[in-house]
């Protein structure tokens, strides 16, 4: 990837000074891909092994038995790890086969300016590659192999099938992550542009305004060519008012006549156009020098006020995305400034305009999604005066509209219920994506239905939700506090707030999709409970506490005894569910300020804060008994326990990786006792 490309993605992959760049190394240090190596390698019952530029191996997994023998006994005449060394330096897929005599393949992989190398021991592919191995052993006088498992024997094709297979699977991940990483990044920072008092400064001044606009989209995007074009006061046509970048000349000239196709596009469907075709360019303005330009319109009301012209860039379906909520936001501050203009002009509209803009303003900030709902809706009712109603969102996965908050005269109507989208005066309303204004459900010849006894008008509107232009929802008011119909100027109010509505629900929906990647970065998948990497940033902040205050700090680590034979017996899933219990009870049992964290396997550890050696002893004792009691409750057929370390901080060790490595120690010394107990230094 270019610089260029680093710039035009909106992310870099290079250094990592301030610790928030994503490096390949990171990425593939994650809980979540060390588990997906494991497994990966389990099931294809491979050794993997991951190495980086400098020829460090930073994982090992599976490791096969031959090699782990061989590299115990470090006999010359196998040479290992020696002979497999320097298959991190390989620039192609290729299998070989070692000194030992087991059939091994090796692939590159390069992400963000990193290149790592793959490498797998598959076994012996022949009987007679185990009996030179065995001769080499005899001959050697060496240890007696602790080596009794079935031998499989795979052919060379076989093993490449397996490494393709392998590399697929891995460069497929790595493809899904990277796609994540560019949509998260470019949304923090999009949304950390979403100041409101910002926008409020420059909305009074349009020029100050749509420069501020295409600074913005650079900031997230990258420096590009673009222009802002407004509608010129004397003549039908939209002329550029303000350029920049590297076609800055050419595009200052740029004129756009309000009958063009593509600003009758924009126009037509509220939305931006993409063009790449030279004829259409040529058509589109004078824009010959170019390959494809960007028109982004920005409305107020039902006109377009500005076009955002930009030029020789191409954008992904997610940039886009992102692009339009931004272009939403900036058309949502000029509307409301536009609305506090017409309220000097008139005292009536006056007050419901400046609630329109104050609900507004409320409801950008709530991200919540059921709150957002359930305030879109009472704020709906309060703006035209209304009684009921009902908010409904489409569920694109089952074609159904489901609501997602009402508000009702008796329980007819219940939140989550679900229509098909094609049923129904909703249906109606999706169908067509046009507003619904009825003064007369029984006599409208669109509808004429009988009124229900729960509405006590018959009159009500209903207002399509679309995001940029897919439509997503439905809004429906009915019965008019005072009685009466509702009207024009109820529909216009609501169609404006409802516009709003729609960018509202897009953030809470990129927000939640964001929120949860974050909890996931922290937490256990399996378990639920804090991760590896969690537990890291725990310790370091106990230290520099401990560094402030003097408080010590202990740390304990417990896994359980005999899970490996659990395992066997009631298989994989009844272990899962195992260490699921294992952590309910952990968190359930601690303290408020305990941390609880799993460290893999079956390995759990416990963060004490401002505890000495003797309460931490006392806490761990009950937590024991409180395990085991559950333990015995839950597995009658096979008896378990755990076995417990514990070390302090500073008393048993002066930095992170000692007091971890003290504990664990401790935690052997009660695996070597026997286990089911606890020890500590």
């Amino acid at each position: 990837m270019s610089n260029q490309d680093k710039d035009n993605n909106g992310y870099s992959s290079g250094s990592d000074e301030d610790g928030d760049g994503l490096t390949f190394e990171k990425l593939l240090s994650s809980d979540k891909w060390e588990e997906y190596f494991q497994e990966l390698s389990k099931t294809l019952d491979v050794e993997l092994s991951v190495y980086n530029m400098a020829g460090e191996q930073l994982f090992l997994f599976n490791e096969n038995p031959f090699c782990r023998y061989s590299k115990s006994v470090q006999a010359v005449s196998l040479d290992c790890p020696k002979s497999c060394h320097d298959l991190w330096k390989s620039d192609a897929h290729g299998l070989f086969k070692c000194q030992a005599g087991l059939t091994c393949f090796s692939f590159p992989l390069e992400r963000f300016n990193e290149k790592v190398c793959i490498v797998g021991r598959a076994g012996f592919s022949a009987y007679e590659d185990l009996l030179n191995f065995l001769k080499i052993v005899r001959d050697n006088n060496l240890p007696e192999l602790p080596i009794t498992m079935p031998f499989v024997f795979l052919e060379k094709d076989a093993v490449m099938d397996i490494s393709n297979y392998i590399s697929l699977s891995i460069d497929r991940q790595l493809g899904n992550v990277e796609a994540k990483f560019k949509l998260e990044e470019k949304l923090l920072r999009l949304m950390s542009l979403f100041d409101s008092q910002a926008f409020g400064t420059l909305s009074k001044n349009n020029q100050l305004m749509y420069r501020y606009v295409i600074d913005a989209i650079e900031f997230v995007f990258g420096k590009s060519a673009e222009a802002v074009m407004v509608i010129s006061e004397d003549e039908a046509v939209f002329k550029t008012t303000y350029s920049t970048g590297k076609y800055k000349d050419t595009i200052s000239d740029l004129t756009l006549d309000i009958n063009n196709p593509s600003v009758k596009k924009m126009r037509d469907t509220r939305a931006a156009v993409f063009i790449e075709d030279s004829a259409d360019l040529a058509a589109a303005g004078q824009l010959k020098e170019t390959a494809s330009a960007y028109f982004l319109p920005v409305f107020i009301g039902e006109e377009i006020d500005a076009i955002i012209c930009i030029v020789d860039r191409e954008f992904s379906r997610e940039d886009r995305k992102i692009l339009n909520s931004f272009r939403e936001y900036v058309q949502l501050n000029l509307e409301n400034q536009n609305l506090r203009q017409t309220v000097a002009k008139n005292r009536k509209s006056d007050e419901k305009l400046t609630y329109l803009s104050d609900i507004t303003k409320s409801i950008v900030s709530i991200l919540d999604k059921e709150r957002l709902f359930n305030t879109l809706l009472e704020k709906s009712l309060q703006l035209i005066n209304a009684e009921q109603g009902s908010l409904m969102i489409l569920d694109n996965e089952t074609s159904e509209l489901v609501i997602e908050a009402r508000k009702s005269s008796d329980d007819m109507v219940q939140e989550h219920m679900r229509f098909k989208k094609d049923e129904g005066i909703s249906g109606m309303v999706l169908e067509r994506g046009g507003s619904l204004l009825v003064e007369d459900i029984e006599k409208d010849p669109r509808i004429r239905k009988v009124n229900r006894p729960r509405y006590r008008t018959k009159s009500f509107v209903s207002v399509p939700i679309k995001i940029e232009d897919r439509l997503a929802g439905v809004l429906n008011l009915s019965d008019k506090i005072k009685g009466g119909i509702f009207n024009a100027e109820d529909l216009n109010l609501l169609e404006s707030f409802v516009n709003n509505v729609a960018i509202a629900i897009e953030r809470s929906i990129l927000y939640k999709q964001t929120e949860k990647l974050q909890k996931l970065s922290i937490t256990d998948h399996l378990t639920g409970i804090y991760n590896r990497r969690y537990l890291n940033r725990r310790l370091s902040e106990e230290i520099t506490r401990y560094n402030r205050y003097k408080h010590p700090f202990s740390f304990m680590m417990l896994d359980l005894d005999k899970f490996k034979e659990y395992n066997d017996t009631f298989g994989h899933i009844a272990g899962d569910n195992l260490l699921k219990n294992l952590a309910h009870v952990m968190e359930k049992s601690l303290r408020t300020i305990d941390i609880a964290a799993r460290f893999g396997g079956d390995e759990f550890v416990t963060i004490f804060p401002q505890t000495p050696k003797i309460d931490a002893i006392q806490i761990s004792n009950r937590l024991k008994e409180k395990i085991d009691k559950s333990l015995s409750e839950h597995n009658i057929e096979l008896p378990l326990s755990i076995s417990v370390g514990l070390a302090t901080f500073p008393d048993d060790a002066s930095s992170i990786m000692e007091l971890i490595e003290k504990t664990d120690q401790a935690l052997y010394l009660a695996k070597k006792g026997g286990g089911n107990r606890v020890v500590y230094l």
